[in-house]
């Protein structure tokens, strides 16, 4: 999920930049998690000496009166060069806002909760994310013979199969909920 969320934030910024260098975008994205929000609308990079940087933290702010991006790199010996062009650091804050917004969207999704019980002496399976725990508070013997668990599945299709060594066992439609809804479900059904 993360992973489709950082490919959107990528190609909104390559686009933004198509004339920047693979290295360039290789360090705004290694530089992302040492973005740093502020209060006040502005964002901190630490430093890193491997990228070239010689101070350990760096403070981004975006100007209304010129609407650009400033880094306190530029004010720097070798910054004045680089106020014409986009830095990493700052190139770094524009990918974590933009990847901060896929992440939210992401969150927004709408996906398929059920939840069900199963006997299964194999491995169980699902068109989805699967949850499976053991029915019984206590295993005992029994458990070994015709071992029963409890399931929960998270999918992107309301018609929800589970397997069981390959074959289906059972068929179910899952509920429509927002995907943070369903995270928060799958973190209460494993405290249960």
């Amino acid at each position: 999920m993360r992973r489709e969320a950082l490919d959107a934030a990528l190609e909104e910024l390559r686009s933004l930049f198509p004339g920047k260098s693979k290295s360039w975008l290789r360090k705004a994205v290694l530089r992302l998690g040492d973005v740093k929000e502020g209060r006040d609308g502005s964002y901190r990079v630490e430093g890193r000496r491997e990228l070239g940087d010689w101070k350990p933290v760096y403070l981004v702010w975006y100007s209304e009166e010129d609407g650009r991006w400033h880094c306190s790199c530029y004010f720097s010996h070798f910054g004045f060069a680089r106020q014409r062009d986009v830095c990493t650091h700052v190139a770094a804050v524009m990918l974590y806002r933009r990847y901060k917004k896929a992440l939210e969207k992401a969150e927004r999704r709408r996906v398929y909760v059920a939840e069900g019980e199963v006997e299964c002496r194999g491995r169980l399976e699902a068109n989805g994310e699967l949850y499976v725990k053991p029915a019984a508070e206590k295993i005992d013997l029994t458990f070994y013979a015709s071992p029963k668990y409890k399931i929960l599945v998270v999918s992107n299709t309301r018609r929800i199969v589970v397997k069981c060594n390959g074959l289906e066992i059972l068929e179910m439609e899952g509920e429509e909920v927002q995907l943070a809804t369903a995270k928060f479900l799958v973190e209460r059904w494993h405290g249960r």
